[in-house]
C-alpha cells in the first residue's frame, strides 16, 4: 500500500518528487476522501491511466472509516493501493491513519511516498523551535472551551511549539481572537497559501507586533503555531 501525497498549494506535478510519480503512475485502486479531488489530482501529474480504468473508495466518517475494508480485503491481493490525501500528506492530520493501521494488522507494508505538508513547511519557516513542537488539530468551537485550550497551548508553548489550524471560513475572526488573547510577548505566526505561486505568504513576530484585519484569511488555508 502507498500514501500518496496531494498537493497543498498549485495542482502542479513539479511540485512532487519523480519516485513519488513514478510509483502513482504504477496505480489504479485508491483510497480517498473524495473521489472528485482524487480525479483532479490523477489528471494534473498526467497519470497514464484512463480516468475510467481508475477504482476508488471514499472514507466516510459516518461509518467511523471503516467502509474502506471490504475494498481493501478484495483488491490488495491483486493490486496495489494507493492512499491518497484531500491535500498533503496521507495520515498526517488526515484519516488516512485509519487505512495504514489497517494494514499493519493484515500484515500489508505500507510505503510512504514524499511530498508536501503544510504542517512541516510552516514550521521550517516560523523561525520557532523544530526540536520540540505539538500538532493541536483545531480548537473547540464553544467560546469557553476554546478559550482554556488556547490558554492551555500558550503554557504549553513555552516547552515546545504548538500548532494548529481553524476552519477557513472562520480565519480572519480567529486571528482576531488570538491577537486579543494572547500575551503581548508570546511569538505567534500565521502561515497561509503554502506552495501557492504568488499568493503564500509567511509572517512570524510577537502578538505585540500583530495587527487585527493584518491579513485577509477568509476562506485561505492557513496553519498558526505560538512559541
Amino acid at each position: 500500500m502507498y500514501l500518496v501525497p496531494n498537493f497543498i498549494g498549485e495542482f502542479n506535478k513539479e511540485y512532487l518528487p519523480k519516485r513519488t510519480l513514478d510509483h502513482t503512475y504504477q496505480l489504479t485502486h485508491f483510497i480517498v476522501e473524495k473521489e472528485k479531488t482524487a480525479r483532479a489530482f490523477l489528471k494534473a501529474i498526467e497519470h497514464p491511466t484512463h480516468q475510467n480504468d481508475f477504482v476508488f473508495i471514499e472514507l466516510d466518517k459516518h461509518n467511523d472509516y471503516a467502509g474502506f475494508k471490504a475494498f481493501f480485503n478484495k483488491h490488495i491481493s491483486s493490486h496495489s493501493i494507493g492512499v491518497l490525501s484531500e491535500a498533503g500528506l496521507p495520515a498526517i492530520a488526515d484519516p488516512g491513519s485509519e487505512v495504514v493501521k489497517y494494514a499493519h494488522s493484515k500484515g500489508v507494508t505500507v510505503v510512504p511516498l514524499s511530498g508536501s505538508s503544510s504542517i512541516f513547511l510552516a514550521l521550517m519557516a516560523s523561525g520557532m523551535d523544530g526540536q520540540h513542537f505539538q500538532f493541536n488539530g483545531y480548537l473547540p468551537i464553544d467560546a469557553r472551551d476554546r478559550m482554556i485550550a488556547l490558554k492551555d497551548m500558550e503554557i504549553r508553548s513555552r516547552k515546545a511549539t504548538q500548532l494548529f489550524m481553524e476552519a477557513p471560513y472562520r480565519n480572519n475572526q480567529f486571528l482576531e481572537f488570538l491577537i486579543k488573547n494572547l500575551q503581548k510577548d508570546t511569538q505567534l505566526c500565521v502561515a497561509v497559501d503554502i506552495e501557492k505561486e504568488g499568493e503564500e505568504t509567511i509572517i512570524s513576530k510577537p502578538i505585540k507586533d500583530w495587527k487585527v484585519n493584518e491579513l485577509e484569511l477568509h476562506k485561505k488555508p492557513a496553519i498558526f503555531i505560538i512559541g
